[in-house]
């Protein structure tokens, strides 16, 4: 048994094992929580606010072994408002034993009325990496990263997306993508790649776009039932400092459907990214991230454009005895899923498709929203996850 094997099964041990506890501890003690807590850890702030710290493992190909602190801070901007979501700002910070230092920050506020949503991804990395090259035919070979993939990858970005609401379900605004890439320590062989000599070793762009969607999902970061759909179309160019002129089409639909109770749910998701003209290596479409095909080393597989598809399974136990607030459902849960996915020039060149699959369980830190941890399985490939919010 691998020592990643190993690690994942350790740790999906050890949380069932910490759920059952909490649980038992709130029924047993009275000072614990009050009526509307759902985590022993939770820490009010005033009326409106919580905040759950955490600092735990995890495990992932790009990383290896990280030891990540961070919490999840939410809170609502209309507090007598009970239809408007709770505002989520979950973020963590993590240093790896191959000498990673990752800091990520995923916000998503709804305001009053749930007039205009902001919501996006920053990230900093300062890591080890691996290129293999661009295309699925250069994914494939080798199937693990060696001396020939190796450099050193120091990225930032700040991806942002503020929408209105036009219509009831329907909203619209602005995306800002500002990134940057900078690539030392680099193997021969990339050196020599045709894409890193075009576009180069240090790579900032500027993107902004326009955002379009349609959302019936009663809550964004953990639905039950409804549907998402979202089209971004991006521009690129060397406004701000930027050095590439490209544009990107992205489309990503959703869906929720409840079977049986709350709790129970099948979700599925389809996305494309779409790449036109000059779109420099590191910008290019992958598959492979925490929030897709889980098991894939993110970068391994990157093109122009990317196709993918999963269907999950999500189940939240229910208690033998009620929660305080009257609520039967525990706060542990399974999650299952398959998928997958390709890259390629063009959709119409889209040949080869990777398999996915995994197994993950859930811990809900606060009302509607879980700790995750997943396992994910793919074409000589595997990589575990420890995370906030699902995965889509």
């Amino acid at each position: 048994m691998t020592r990643n094997l190993k690690i994942a099964i350790f740790i999906m041990f050890l949380i069932p094992a910490y759920s059952f506890a909490q649980e038992k501890e709130e029924e047993e003690l009275p000072f614990i929580p009050k009526k509307d807590s759902t985590f022993v850890g939770e820490v009010k702030i005033g009326n409106k606010s919580k905040f759950t710290p955490f600092i735990a493992p995890s495990f992932s190909p790009e990383v290896d072994v990280m030891l990540t602190a961070g919490g999840l801070f939410s809170f609502s901007l209309e507090r007598l408002n009970t239809k408007l979501q709770r505002s989520s700002l979950p973020f963590s910070i993590g240093y790896s034993t191959n000498g990673s230092l990752n800091a990520s920050f995923r916000p998503a506020i709804f305001t009053r009325g749930d007039l205009y949503r902001i919501s996006g991804d920053i990230w900093i990395k300062f890591m080890p990496d691996n290129y293999w090259g661009v295309g699925y035919d250069m994914g494939k070979h080798p199937s693990k990263p060696d001396s020939t993939t190796a450099y050193h990858r120091d990225w930032t970005q700040v991806y942002i997306k503020v929408t209105r609401k036009i219509v009831e379900n329907i909203y619209a605004g602005i995306l800002i993508d500002f990134n940057k890439t900078k690539a030392t320590e680099m193997n021969e062989e990339m050196e020599q790649d045709p894409n890193v000599l075009k576009d180069g070793t240090y790579i900032p762009n500027r993107g902004f776009g326009v955002v379009f969607q349609y959302d019936t999902r009663d809550m964004a970061t953990n639905a039950y039932k409804g549907m998402f759909l979202e089209f971004i179309p991006s521009f690129y160019g060397k406004i701000f400092g930027g050095q590439h002129i490209y544009q990107v089409i992205s489309l990503d639909y959703r869906q929720y459907k409840t079977i049986f109770r709350p709790g129970s749910t099948l979700s599925w998701q389809a996305k494309m990214r779409y790449g036109i003209n000059d779109v420099p290596w590191p910008e290019m479409s992958m598959i492979g991230t925490p929030f897709d095909l889980r098991g894939y080393r993110w970068g391994r597989y990157r093109d122009k454009t990317m196709l993918l598809g999963i269907i999950e399974y999500r189940y939240m136990f229910m208690r033998k005895r009620p929660r305080k607030d009257g609520n039967m459902m525990s706060r542990f849960g399974l999650v299952t899923w398959v998928g997958t996915g390709t890259v390629a020039p063009t959709l119409r060149e889209m040949k080869h498709w990777l398999p996915n699959t995994g197994l993950g369980i859930r811990f809900e830190v606060q009302k509607r929203m879980n700790a995750r941890v997943d396992f994910g399985i793919g074409n000589d490939t595997h990589a575990f996850y420890v995370s906030f919010n699902e995965a889509f």
